[in-house]
């Protein structure tokens, strides 16, 4: 075998390797990116029993603060672009997160009454009613 023959082969084995090696880097990156966007039942379970038992007297269930107690308080519709636009300055995670713990105006603080980890799922929940960006 020449020179030529033997580079060819050689370049030929690297390349199917480096095809190969590109390939498993899909399959992970895949893999791994389906497990972040996956929903875990039990989590959508748990939330939503916090969000019934936490907010939805004011809140509503479908976050729209349309009950007697809501409008009372004049709640927020956490549906409306409008009012998220108009309060980007509390509507941060951070800041909803300080809500939610201390308080703000006539809503009660639940920093005592929940765990920092349910407080985390009830904003990431609330900052779900507006929807895609």
């Amino acid at each position: 075998m020449n020179q030529t023959a033997k580079w060819w082969r050689v370049a030929g084995s690297l390349l199917l390797l480096l095809a190969l090696f590109l390939s498993q880097l899909a399959v992970i990156g895949i893999s791994s990116s389906q497990r972040r966007g996956s929903v875990n039942p039990a989590r959508v379970g748990k939330v939503d029993d916090l969000f019934r038992n936490n907010c939805a007297r004011c809140h509503g269930l479908d976050g729209r603060g349309e009950t007697p107690l809501g409008e009372t308080y004049n709640a927020p519709d956490f549906t409306d672009t409008e009012w998220w636009r108009k309060n980007s300055r509390i509507t941060n995670t951070r800041a909803l997160r300080s809500i939610v713990t201390r308080g703000k105006g006539s809503m009660p603080a639940f920093g005592k009454k929940l765990k920092r980890s349910e407080i985390n799922l009830l904003v990431n929940h609330i900052r779900s009613f507006r929807g895609p960006q």
